[in-house]
């Protein structure tokens, strides 16, 4: 693998790590599409038969399977909550990249997608208060950290590329 990209829900992972691929001309998998593709399901589709906690049980099989990867790797928001993810990440041996997003950015960004099952149902204070709880998550295994509001996902890539050239 050559890097991995973690953050909150709409912090930009799946456009940056497809522009970090084309640039780097890496492969890039998306641990939420791979979920999918797996299940034969969408995400709210598992969420609402298996619940928050069936889809967490798969996204850890699909990420454990995903640590041979020879690419890029953008997960999930969530991925990092569970201990045995968050290890998987921390011992990946490449850097794991975190986007962040200001609470009311966020709100921007869901507001323009509906295939959010946690992240459309939460207004600002909400998405406040999940960054919050999961802060600490992202910050056990996080090499770097971006804050992405005000940048372009082609400014964010370029900020990725030089950190790797170090």
């Amino acid at each position: 693998m050559k890097l991995i990209l973690i953050g909150f829900m709409g912090s930009g992972k799946t456009t940056v790590s497809q522009l970090l691929g084309q640039q780097l001309n890496e492969q890039v998998l998306d641990l939420d599409r791979e979920i999918e593709r797996q299940s034969h399901q969408t995400i709210p589709q598992i969420f609402a038969q298996s619940g928050e906690q069936g889809f967490r049980q798969l996204e850890h099989d699909v990420l454990k399977q995903s640590m041979d990867f020879e690419g890029i790797l953008a997960t999930g928001g969530g991925t990092p909550l569970r201990e045995d993810n968050l290890q998987l990440l921390r011992h990946a041996g490449v850097p794991v990249i975190l986007l962040a997003a200001s609470p009311e950015e966020t709100h921007r960004r869901l507001q323009q997608q509906n295939n959010r099952p946690l992240g459309n149902k939460l207004d600002v204070d909400g998405i406040r208060q999940l960054q919050h709880e999961r802060q600490p998550f992202y910050d056990r295994c996080a090499d770097l950290r971006i804050v992405t509001d005000h940048l372009t996902p082609t400014e964010i890539a370029q900020q990725i590329v030089k950190y790797l050239q170090k």
